[in-house]
Formats: structure tokens, C-alpha cells, sequence
């Protein structure tokens, strides 16, 4: 019983509706975080210094202890917490222009 509905799920299914790419986009979910956001996210990260965005990275968006994300890079915790603070004013003074954020 259990295999008809994996088989049935499995197939592709007709649709009687003309523009099945329409309906399909508008049956996906709104306002959840996904690819605009991200490439908004990338190009606002993207002038970034490497080792700053990667402090930043590390511990603002995985959430790794300042110590773990330290040991993570081989450096100094002092480092790490001086390139995500850099970093952090950077990403204020870009978004603070208005226009400065790069498109990828």
C-alpha cells in the first residue's frame, strides 16, 4: 500500500492549467528568507576584506564562539574579535551610502 503512494509521488503529474510555470510560482511560499536575500547578503559581504568577512562569517552568521572560530582560522581571539568589529563598520558606513552595495 505504501509503494502505490511513494510511485504515485514519485511520477510527474498533469495539470489542466495553461501557464503551469505561473501556478507553480505562485504556489511557492512568500516572505521566507531565501536566493534574493542571499545574493542581497553576498554583494552587501562582498567588498569585504577575506579575513574580515570570514571572522564575520564564522561568528555573526554560523554563530561560532569567538574562541572556536579563532582556532578555526589559527589566530589570536583579539583578531578575530578586531576583524568582525571592522567589518561590522564597514557594513554600517556601505549600508548608511544607500548605494554602495555591489550586485553580484
Amino acid at each position: 500500500m505504501i509503494d502505490s503512494y511513494r510511485r504515485a509521488a514519485a511520477r510527474p503529474r498533469l495539470s489542466d492549467v495553461q501557464d503551469w510555470q505561473l501556478a507553480v510560482e505562485r504556489a511557492q511560499p512568500r516572505g521566507l528568507p531565501g536566493f534574493d536575500d542571499a545574493v542581497a547578503l553576498l554583494g552587501l559581504l562582498a567588498p569585504l576584506p577575506d579575513e574580515r568577512r570570514e571572522a564575520f562569517l564564522l561568528t555573526q552568521l554560523l554563530g561560532l564562539p569567538y574562541a572556536e572560530a579563532a582556532e578555526h582560522i589559527n589566530c589570536p581571539v583579539g583578531a578575530i574579535r578586531s576583524r568582525v568589529a571592522r567589518a561590522r563598520a564597514t557594513l554600517v558606513d556601505l549600508l548608511a551610502e544607500g548605494g554602495a552595495v555591489p550586485t553580484l
